[in-house]
Parts: structure tokens; sequence; C-alpha cells
């Protein structure tokens, strides 16, 4: 790798390290990282446009650096590769409220995409229950979870009924979240989306459970005194957090052999408590919107 960094980008890193599919190296006292680039070759100038926007607009994403051939690719040994000089200091710090909402406040203002969460969702359940009745035999366990969190996912759908497209809510979001995420994924150039506002918010907030973020309430006080969300994203908002992002996650890992049952028991286990968190919020939202009740989760946490 360090003969490629060389030849493609007239750069000689004395130390590289690797972490997490990214080879990071220092160079004149700056931090570089350079990955394989797995997804669709086509969307690559667009993501590059993008990464300048976010740079110009004083957005401290890593920067995606061109190769000797002005190009933002480079092919090694077959594969696609990026390279970035990371705009951080601390790579490994936690995402916070504040960090997301430095990045949601760009809007974007255009009719030229069109995103819709119950869509996605309803085909995410139907692809899902095809594998389980395929394979579900060899994951009991995933079985067993799978009406519960099917349940939750169709609860986000129907909260979403009544909600109109609005252009003027769509900022930059990301592709994916997780509880270890840190400031490092949140300003990874690939990661970054367009998408509604409030879906880094609501992903944030389930995080926050997992986390054990006690500050949660405080954080969402001081966003909602500096930020204005109308009904329609209020709505996605808690659409969103009744959407178990988290499950479907934990379930890809466990179909990809990426990890077994443990996380999964964990999230089980962790049931009851996260209905009466889903009721916290909704009681939280609920003082500032007049968004709608949902009967089972009142009825359970009354």
């Amino acid at each position: 790798m360090k003969n490629a960094i060389k030849y493609f980008y007239n750069i000689e890193p004395l130390n590289i390290t690797f972490k997490n599919n990214y080879y990071f190296f220092f160079y004149n006292n700056n931090q570089y990282c350079i990955y394989n680039y797995t997804q669709n070759i086509n969307n690559i100038n667009e993501i590059y446009n993008q990464n300048l926007y976010l740079l110009y607009n004083k957005i401290p994403v890593h920067k995606i650096i061109l190769n000797k051939n002005n190009l933002p690719i480079s092919t090694i040994n077959n594969k696609h590769y990026i390279l970035y000089k990371i705009n951080i200091k601390d790579i490994n710090k936690k995402i916070s409220l504040q960090s997301i909402n430095k990045l949601n406040s760009i809007r974007i203002l255009t009719q030229n995409i069109n995103i819709n969460w119950a869509n996605n969702w309803i085909d995410r359940i139907d692809y899902t229950e095809y594998q389980i009745n395929q394979m579900g035999k060899k994951y009991p366990l995933l079985v067993e979870s799978f009406n519960y969190y099917v349940g939750l996912s169709e609860n986000a759908i129907s909260y979403l009924n009544n909600v109109k497209n609005d252009y003027n809510q769509y900022s930059f979001s990301h592709k994916k979240l997780t509880i270890n995420s840190t400031l490092f994924d949140l300003y990874d150039p690939c990661n970054i989306i367009i998408d509604y506002k409030v879906k880094d918010i609501a992903e944030y907030i389930k995080i926050s459970f997992f986390n054990k973020n006690y500050n949660i309430i405080y954080e969402l006080d001081n966003y909602f005194k500096t930020n204005y969300l109308n009904y329609n994203s209020i709505i996605l908002l808690y659409s969103r957090i009744l959407y178990p992002t988290f499950y479907f996650h934990i379930y890809d890992n466990i179909i990809k052999e990426k990890t077994n049952n443990k996380e999964l028991i964990t999230l089980i286990s962790k049931t009851k408590e996260y209905e009466l968190f889903l009721y916290k919020i909704f009681q939280y939202i609920k003082k500032i919107y007049p968004i709608p009740e949902i009967d089972w989760i009142k009825k359970t946490n009354s």
C-alpha cells in the first residue's frame, strides 16, 4: 500500500496502520486514510462535488484527495481506493447532537430527489420475511424476535401516513450511524447522503438509549431552543425513532456471519426498558408538538 500511495499521490507515508478497513498514516503533520471503495463507482463524482460543497461551507469533513490523474478513485490490485485528508483531531470522539446539528444546518433546497421512508421500510420487511422463510431454521432466535420488530416497523410506517413530501426539510445526513459511531464516521464523505434532516437526530436518540446517554433530554432541550422543526418533520422524527434500525443492523450482521446471537440476546433483554424509553421520548415531544398518540405505547407504560 505504501508504494501505491507514493505512485498515485506522490506521498511517502512513514508508518501505516490498518483499522476497520481503513489504512491510516501521517504526512507533513496531517493525518490521512485510504480505503477500499466498494460502492457504486458511478456515484463518485457526485460524492466528490458534495465533499467540495461541504468544505466550502466550513464543515470539517474529510477531504477527498485527487490522484495524479486528477481522479478521486485509484485502482490498486483491481480494487478501487479513495484517499482522505482527515480534518479533525480526535477521530475517536463519540458523536453528539451538537456535532450532528452542525452538518444538518446546511439545508438542501431541491426537488430533484424523492425520499420515501415508508416504501424503503416496506421493501425491507418484505425482503427480510423472504429471508426468514428461506433460512429461518438456521437462525431460530431471529425467527423468534422477527414479528415483534416487524410490528415496530409497521407502527413507524403507519405514523408516516399523513406526511407530505417537504423539500425544505432535506439536509445532509448519513447512510449509517451506530452506537459505535465516532466523529470519523460523521465526517466520512462516503457516509454522507441527502435525506430528511431529522434522520440523524432520530438515530442519535435511539443510539443514546443503547449508550446509556442520560443527558439526551438536556441535549434535546438545547437543540429545540435553536432549531425549528415543522409538524411534518416532527412526525418524520418520531416515526424514525419507532423504526428499529438497530434490529436490522444486528439481523444483517448475523445473516452475513459477522456476529453471533450475543447482540440480539442483549437487545431482546432490553425490550421493556426500550418501550419505556419510547414513551418518555414521546411525552417529551408532545409537550412541544401535538403529535398523535400511539395506543400500545401509552397503554404499556401508563
